[in-house]
């Protein structure tokens, strides 16, 4: 999917990158001039019983010097590197699109492709709780950036020497397909994604985030959007959908395409259990109310059933 962004970039800073350059060199070289003088003590030794050598008080006193000075150095490099850590951070802020105006964006885009866009007032609470326990379980936690997560989604990608875990929150999924065009397979745009996660968590509430992300993200077969999608798999209204119904749903976000339920109906089925164990560990639901579910039975599975005629199902 070919998303355009739904606003331009801001403005580049008020001053150029070379003269923030410029005003830290100069801090630095000031800083070095009145704190890191260089030493010139010169060490003395005196010998000692069988010809050792033995520190004279001299010695000790430059020792205590030179950790003095060593210890100075590198308070001061960790002041530079705050300084830049701030002022990159200052710039990456002013250089990420804005994210005022997303809800109108998402109603247009669900236009483009003839979806209805469905407040989530009207979507059962069933399909939040799926989504959130296997996508974003800390949802409500968070402001954008699940640390424990994104720490350990880290460790990963540098083992592999490459993105292979994205640890993104469900904000940081909607900032991916809102602004990203849904790739972010490289550290710099999971840097960006990371930054627009915490700027749509600084304007919007977590309802709205929901709403947004569940009449975005794709579905599968057409399908964008859950009005979209619960007309699609069972012909009925995304409020009417039952426990089973969201957890087949919400699993679909991850590889719409692989758990295809009339593509690939093992799988899918496979997946919707993975949904409703992730909701039973997380208290959301009781073990008899999974079981119901597990129990029920949809025609994508059913022994001989066929495909829709229109169903599209990738080789």
């Amino acid at each position: 999917m070919n998303l355009r962004s739904p606003m331009a970039r801001e403005d580049t800073p008020s001053h150029p990158l070379g003269a923030l350059r410029a005003t830290i060199a100069e801090a630095t070289d000031a800083l070095r001039r009145r704190y890191l003088p260089e030493p010139t003590d010169k060490i003395e030794v005196a010998a000692g019983p069988n010809d050792q050598r033995v520190a004279t008080p001299d010695r000790r006193q430059a020792r205590r010097r030179r950790l003095r000075w060593l210890a100075q150095r590198a308070l001061i490099v960790a002041l530079v590197g705050a300084i830049l850590s701030a002022g990159g951070l200052a710039w990456a802020w002013r250089a990420t699109p804005s994210v005022v105006g997303l809800g109108a964006w998402v109603r247009g885009q669900d236009a483009a492709h003839h979806a209805p866009y469905t407040p989530l007032s009207q979507v059962s609470p069933l399909v939040s709780q799926a989504l959130i326990a296997i996508e974003d379980n800390h949802f409500y936690q968070h402001h954008g950036i699940d640390t424990i997560g994104l720490l350990r989604a880290a460790w990963d990608d540098l083992r592999a020497g490459r993105i292979v875990e994205g640890g993104s929150t469900l904000t940081a999924q909607l900032a991916k397909n809102a602004y990203l065009g849904g790739y972010d397979r490289s550290f710099s745009l999971k840097a960006e994604d990371l930054l627009l996660a915490v700027k749509i968590e600084r304007i919007y509430t977590k309802p709205q985030i929901l709403e947004f992300y569940l009449n975005l993200v794709y579905f599968g077969e057409g399908a964008y959007g859950i009005g979209a999608a619960a007309h699609r798999y069972f012909s009925l209204p995304a409020s009417r959908l039952d426990l089973a119904q969201a957890a087949l749903v919400a699993g679909l976000v991850q590889a719409p395409g692989f758990y295809d339920p009339w593509c690939n109906p093992e799988a899918a089925q496979d997946r919707q259990r993975t949904v409703l164990a992730r909701m039973l560990t997380l208290g959301m639901i009781t073990q008899a109310q999974e079981q119901a579910a597990q129990q029920e039975q949809f025609a994508f599975w059913a022994p001989g059933a066929s495909r829709p005629h229109d169903a599209y199902c990738a080789a």
